[in-house]
Parts: C-alpha cells; structure tokens; sequence
C-alpha cells in the first residue's frame, strides 16, 4: 500500500521532496518492503527512515528524545486493533501532523463480517495479539471525545469463502486461520465453538452469490482527518441546483400523499435512508407536521456518514419544530440496517420511507427494495428518488461503465432499473419527473479549477485528469457536450432529470 501512495504522491507533486518514515514490528515485512523498494525506481528517490518497533515503542521513543518530527500525510491501515489505547495512539500521532495534514485510519467497518463474528465470538478470539476488536464506531467515538475533525468513506468489498465450509479443504481452513488470527483453527475451538462460527460465518457475515459464499470480512472503512468527500457533495449541490428541483417535486406532490398516508392515523412514523446532513429530511417533517398538526411524528435516520449525521444532528437543534419529533439515529449502512432489524427479529414499521439518491450504493437491488417495503403500514408509501433513465448521468455512467463503475457504485441504476424491479416484484407505484439542469460549461475549459471540480463529482474521481488515459478524457467530454447536454444561450446545460418514484404498501 506505501509504495503505491508514494507513487501517487510524486506524481502528484513530481519536483517536491518527498521523505517517508515506516513504522513496522516486523523484520521479515520491514525486509519484503526494502527488497520491494530497491526495485522500484521511482521510490529509490525517496528517503526512508526503517523504524523496526510498534507503534506505541515508536511513540516512546519519539517522546523520549523530545525531537518531534511532523509529517503532513500519516496512514494506519488495519493496525488500530493491536494498540492498547486507542484515544492516546490517536492523540499522538494527530499532534504530529503538519498543517493542513491528514491522519488515515482504514479499519474493518461496523457491522462487517469480521466485526460480526469478532464480536459474537468476543470471548474465544481476544485473546493473543488483539485483546480489543475496534470497528469505525469506536474510532468515531474516540475522534468525536478527543475533539478532531474527520471525513469517513466506505470501501466495499467481498471474498469468497466456499472452501470454508469444506472441511477436507486446505484453502478453507488457511482462510479460517486468518479470519480468527489462529494457527490451527481446528485445534484451537471446541466442536460446539467451531461449528457455531462457520454458523455465523455463513449466515450473518456472508451472502450467497452463483453458489459461492462472500464474507465482508475486508470491507473496511477509511476515516481521514478531514477529507473532501462531503464538500464535493456539497459542492455539486450547490452548482447543480438538485436540491431545490427535488424540493420542488416534494411541494407538489407529497401534501396529498401525506393525506393519504396519515388519514385516520393516531401517530405516524418516518425512516429516512441514506438522509445526509438531513436537509431534505427536515422540509418534508416540516410539511408532514402541517398536514397533521396535532399528530405525533417520530423519525428514524439511516446514515453511514458520521459527519452528515452531526450536520443533521446540528440542524435538528436549531429548528423549533423538529425539536419536537423523537429521532433515532442509525450510523451504518441501509444493508446493515436490514442486517441488524433481521437479527433483532422486533421489527418497527413506518407511514413514509424516502431514499433519495441513494439506491446506486446497495448491492442487491430488489431485496433492498422489497424489505423497504415490507417496512410499509398500512397506506404507506416508500419515495425513491433517482437519476432519470436517458439523463446525462444514465448516458456518461453507461456508456463508460467499464471505467466508473469500479469503486463504491459498481453498478450504475436509473429509473429505468427502478422501475423494472418494481413490475418484477408485483408492486404498485406512481411515477413524477423532476426536471433539472446545470451548467457544465466550464467542464471544457482545461484550465478551469471549476470544471476539474465538476469533472470529478460526475465521475465520481477525486482526481479526472490522472484518473483516466487522454482517449477516455476526450471520449467523456465529446459525450458530456453532445449527448448528455444540450446548448442553449451559449452554455452547455447537463440533463440531470430525476425521476420520484412513490410504491405502495
């Protein structure tokens, strides 16, 4: 992971000095990384520093010479389990960041296959090298106590673990050595513990694909001290005037439905999913009040960003009326969510779902679906609101699938997804255009900081001119211009169209 880092950083800043220092307990690892570095011509530009300790001895070292040095980029990427105490290590190494500096921690995310089973088997497995499993939730808890600014970004991913269940396989028990941090699996748990864990391995952190088990065991989360996830989003909000089209949409539409909804009702229950810093939420609560005045309301919010649930959080507060409607905040994703309300098996129904522009994100589309809404009361409705099937955004993200669908949308829906899911699953549902446009002109002005920043968010990149060759760079921007946008006044508009999808109960 260093060496390609590294090399993203020199070629991002090709005439910068770059020093790198690597803390690693292991000589055989700190050996495999040296070899790797004398070949790799590039890195043998930079300086290393070899520190062959812990992080904790490191930090005693460095505290005890009391010569600090600072580093403007700091990584620990799935090292967080085998401290001692996380809010000191954490401390320590954000007071040796740089201005503007980062600290990234990459840690297995809650609700994971590894932190499922760690968890349930909490008692057999911390027991040698880690005697505390930490999942983002804690590091979150700590970050927030200790005062620090941080961005968080999901990293998907899945492994086949069939030869597990196999037990005459010697791939299956390599892997089950790993996923307990054991020697010999076998010899390590009773019968009645063995079988318990494949149990849980194959029923709460797996799904079942073509016949394969995948457990999300990798999946991880990355939580950066500040990144620049949410300002992008914030920042396409801003330009692209979604928002207030979809308010638009709201104000039409949803007053009737909310009469529908709540006739005759003595309370009425909301779930937002995939909410963000709540300001969607907080105009339609506000409208479902008026409707049903004497009414009590209660919101529940599904979120996998901590720091748009604090800016909801924040926002609730300063909002007189919502102050008045109990919230139950979810701090995961809509798959965990449904994960979790199986598991408990006390499942609470609800009068309205939203998921606004957030379906492209699940993996399975029509169980996510269909347990939204098995969720439905009676008269309720779930409201999906999505990029409208032939807009600029179903036009760039299909015809270059092969190229954007590779990181957290691997597979890019439209309405048109939608709404086929629907007829398969034999629900009824109404269908409203939100029509909308924006401004992209600046996407083709190459020295534009506007369009570079436009470019990313609608290739979902953090950077679009190192991310793709100068064919595909050319090939996105004659699409953008010429399919996806239309002229007009001497600006090139993006069709961003929506689509509100209402299903029924």
């Amino acid at each position: 992971m260093d060496t390609q880092m590294l090399t993203l950083l020199q070629s991002t800043f090709p005439a910068v000095q770059i020093t790198a220092d690597i803390v690693e307990g292991s000589s055989k690892l700190t050996d495999n990384f040296k070899a790797l570095v004398a070949k790799t011509a590039n890195l043998q530009n930079i300086s290393f520093a070899w520190h062959l300790m812990n992080s904790e001895d490191y930090e005693r070292q460095v505290k005890a010479k009391g010569d600090m040095k600072t580093f403007d980029f700091i990584h620990m990427i799935q090292m967080i389990y085998y401290v001692d105490n996380l809010a000191d290590t954490i401390r320590f190494y954000h007071s040796m960041l740089k201005n503007n500096g980062r600290l990234m921690i990459i840690v297995a995310a809650t609700n994971c296959g590894s932190d499922t089973l760690w968890k349930a088997y909490k008692k057999e497995l911390w027991v040698d090298s880690i005697t505390d499993w930490r999942s983002p939730e804690e590091v979150i808890v700590c970050l927030k106590s200790l005062g620090l600014k941080y961005e968080e970004h999901a990293i998907p991913n899945a492994f086949d673990i069939s030869e597990c269940f196999n037990p005459n396989s010697q791939i299956g028990e390599h892997l089950l050595n790993f996923i307990t941090s054991k020697d010999h699996f076998y010899q390590s748990f009773t019968p009645e513990i063995r079988a318990g864990m494949l149990d849980v391995l194959r029923t709460k952190c797996s799904t079942e694909k073509e016949g394969g088990e995948s457990v999300m065991a990798a999946e991880a989360k990355q939580t950066c001290y500040e990144g620049s996830c949410v300002q992008s989003f914030q920042f396409y909000l801003e330009h692209s005037g979604e928002h207030e089209a979809i308010m638009q949409c709201v104000h039409n539409v949803l007053p009737g439905e909310f009469q529908r909804i709540g006739a005759g009702k003595s309370s009425l229950d909301v779930l937002g999913v995939g909410s963000g810093g709540g300001e969607m939420d907080s105009q339609m609560l506000t409208l479902l009040q008026s409707t049903f005045p004497a009414v009590p309301i209660s919101a529940d919010i599904v979120e996998g960003s901590s720091k748009l649930t604090d800016n909801f959080k924040a926002s609730v507060a300063k909002i007189a009326n919502l102050q008045k409607i109990p919230f139950g905040w979810h701090i995961m994703h809509s798959e965990d969510y449904e994960k979790q309300v199986k598991a408990k098996g006390d499942v609470k129904k609800f009068d309205f779902i939203h998921m606004i522009q957030m379906i492209y994100y699940v993996d399975n589309l029509a169980g996510t679906i269909k347990f939204f809404q098995s969720l439905l009361k009676n008269n309720g409705r779930l409201m999906i609101i999505i990029e409208a099937a032939n807009s600029g955004w179903d036009t760039l993200w299909k015809t270059y699938k092969k190229d954007l669908c590779v990181d957290a949308i691997t597979e890019y829906r439209s309405s048109g997804e939608i709404i086929a899911c629907l007829k398969s699953l034999g629900l009824k549902y109404d269908e409203h255009t939100i029509p909308n446009s924006f401004n992209v002109s600046e996407c083709f002005i190459p020295s534009s900081q506007l369009g570079q920043r436009l470019l990313n968010f609608l290739t979902a990149k953090d950077h679009f001119n190192q991310s793709f060759t100068p064919e595909i760079r050319a090939g996105m921007l004659d699409l953008l211009r010429n399919k996806c946008s239309t002229e007009k006044d001497g600006k090139v508009l993006f069709n961003s169209t929506l689509k509100c999808i209402l299903v029924h109960a």
